[in-house]
């Protein structure tokens, strides 16, 4: 559900419990992607849903984003772990390197992706 030409909906606040994840069909540069939106500490982050170290989702082999602590976003396939306030992997492999972000608002009970190179794919969006 689009908002206006930059915006379109996540899903309900509510539906978004503390470290729990959502997946989102999207163009990215007009490209296809899936991005995460998920909530840590209370507030809200977003990526595309791709490791830096190479282009797999970090749900790619789990259904799951955070590691065994639920402290730091994990690639599934090569372990590679992320800050998830920042996106910055802190594994040595890829260190410094940054999971891209992707600008969201959080406003009347409703999450949003709102960014200038992301567009809505579908309007599917799958729960974890």
């Amino acid at each position: 559900m689009a908002i206006d030409d930059r915006q379109f909906l996540v899903c309900a606040s509510s539906q978004l419990a503390e470290k729990k994840y959502v997946v989102v069909d999207l163009l990215y540069k007009n490209s296809p992607h899936t991005g995460i939106v998920f909530r840590f500490n209370g507030e809200v982050f977003a990526y595309l849903n791709q490791c830096v170290h190479m282009p797999k989702a970090l749900n790619c082999e789990r259904d799951t984003i955070f590691d065994e602590r639920r402290e730091l976003l994990r690639c599934s396939m090569h372990g590679i772990v992320y800050d998830p306030i920042t996106g910055e992997s802190l594994s040595t492999m890829c260190n410094g390197d940054r999971l891209n972000a992707l600008r969201l608002n959080e406003v009347d009970g409703s999450i949003y992706i709102r960014d200038k190179r992301v567009r809505p794919f579908t309007n599917q969006v799958s729960q974890s």
